[in-house]
């Protein structure tokens, strides 16, 4: 696959109505955005706690479908004039890229934008990275930032944490770092983000930090009462590859 990655990030009102608050992207070329747009719904105070986003700041934004096509740092291959048309072209010239990147692809598709080539890089994460067989602490984009030492030979001018365009510069570090590291092909990649999130270990109840087969052993109708009560689909998929 000849496709040239996309590495993009968004900031909402909250988690559940998923509001686009901020789009961020850039390319291992030229190409990148960072826009602002104001939303429909409030931004709730546990968004704002991450991103610090406030409904004031984006008080003078256009709304997301009444966005100008910004003047630099555009695609040459675009003829168009309208922005989501623009991010339209975009979802298919290249893969896009993204730490869970599910969330923002539904952001994305909310407002008519879908992304068929989609590679999720906190999947990526869980496949590659443990600790002798145990789960890391957190796979979160600034957990792996540090743990990985990619923060090491960073741009600091991009290191604000949950900002949308700061993140988007974390996230091409640990790609690029994947893509170094693994033998993982692009179709690996594309593969392993659709499947569900590799676990190894328990992160709650009464077996945390044990891993997944060790618990299997000890308390089979556990795993058995988890496989047939959980809604976690991740957990119930690792949970049948344990026990077969």
């Amino acid at each position: 696959m000849e496709k040239k990655f996309l590495y993009f990030d968004t900031e909402t009102t909250d988690a559940q109505i998923k509001d686009i608050i901020q789009l961020a992207f850039i390319t291992d070329g030229d190409v990148q955005l960072n826009q602002y747009f104001k939303p429909k719904q409030d931004i709730t105070f546990p968004a704002m706690a991450i991103h610090h986003i406030t409904p004031e700041f984006v008080m003078d934004k256009p709304q997301f479908e009444d966005t100008s096509l910004p003047k630099e740092n555009i695609d040459t291959d675009y003829k168009g004039d309208g922005f989501i048309e623009y991010l339209k072209f975009l979802s298919e010239k290249y893969i896009w890229v993204a730490h869970n990147a599910q969330f923002d692809a539904k952001v994305l598709a909310r407002q008519g934008i879908y992304l068929p080539n989609l590679i999720c890089t906190y999947k990526l994460s869980r496949n590659i990275f443990s600790n002798d067989g145990y789960d890391l602490d957190s796979y979160s984009l600034q957990y792996l930032r540090y743990y990985l030492g990619l923060y090491k030979k960073e741009n600091t001018d991009h290191n604000t944490a949950h900002d949308a365009y700061s993140d988007v510069h974390f996230l091409k570090d640990l790609f690029h770092h994947i893509q170094d590291s693994s033998s993982l092909t692009v179709e690996n990649m594309l593969t392993i983000s659709k499947d569900p999130a590799v676990m190894r270990s328990f992160n709650f109840g009464k077996y945390f930090g044990k891993t997944l087969e060790d618990v299997a052993r000890m308390d089979p109708e556990y795993i058995q009462w988890l496989l047939r009560e959980s809604r976690d689909e991740d957990l119930k998929y690792n949970l049948q590859r344990i026990v077969g």
